[in-house]
């Protein structure tokens, strides 16, 4: 079993439309948002601290879904938010991702 797989929880809102409900079960099925999950999630952990802007950019699917995955995983506890700074093309504050490190892997650390 995928470490993704449990956090398939439904995003939308009961208040969203049809074509919101619509859309998630799509990228839900074909695999697009595990997919584009695990390329985000491979992103913060080979490179803690990037920003979202930074990270959209790396995966070249963009910002726009780049955080919604980052909101997945934020929810399923695999990364966390990190101290905001300036993303260079926008010129204003971005929040940083970093990989939530477990107590046994922290110990190993020695973080």
């Amino acid at each position: 079993m995928n470490e993704l797989d449990s956090w398939l929880s439904p995003v939308s809102r009961i208040t969203n439309p049809d074509t919101s409900r619509e859309a998630e079960s799509w990228i839900n099925q074909n695999g697009s948002r595990q997919t584009h999950a695990q390329a985000v999630l491979c992103i913060v952990r080979e490179m803690p601290g990037l920003t979202t802007g930074e990270i959209g950019e790396m995966s070249t699917f963009g910002q726009m879904e780049t955080r919604k995955r980052l909101s997945d995983l934020k929810n399923a506890n695999m990364i966390r938010q990190g101290k905001p700074r300036v993303w260079t093309p926008s010129g204003r504050n971005q929040s940083t991702w970093w990989p939530v490190v477990e107590e046994t892997q922290g110990r190993l650390l020695k973080i």
